[in-house]
């Protein structure tokens, strides 16, 4: 499969995570239509290198899901994780709480 790079971030579980396009413009339209790509970007960044918390989900792949508390309400960015390297997916506002299912996934230590 070809991805089109808009950037790579370091994350602050030290994973390098790519952020390809089509899932840049999912989040921007989907969830973040008002703000600009270069601050949906920034957003982005914010939250991979500063979480307030994350959390790992195993399934057929890795998940890690990057909580970032802003003006008492909850942005996630969600970030899978393959051998062929990690990946973002998607970012999405959760309102004044972490999604409950969320809660009871395994912490990462940050």
């Amino acid at each position: 499969m070809n991805r089109k790079i808009k950037t790579i971030m370091t994350a602050i579980t030290g994973d390098r995570v790519v952020i390809g396009e089509l899932e840049t413009n999912h989040a921007i339209e989907g969830h973040f239509d008002t703000l600009p790509e270069d601050i949906f970007l920034e957003l982005l960044e914010r939250i991979l290198k500063d979480p307030t918390v994350v959390y790992e989900e195993e399934s057929k792949s890795t998940y890690y899901l990057f909580y970032k508390l802003q003006n008492n309400k909850y942005l996630v960015a969600v970030v899978k994780k393959t051998e062929s390297g990690t990946y973002f997916s998607t970012m999405y506002p959760t309102g004044k709480e972490i999604r409950n299912k969320h809660q009871k996934l395994k912490k990462v230590k940050i």
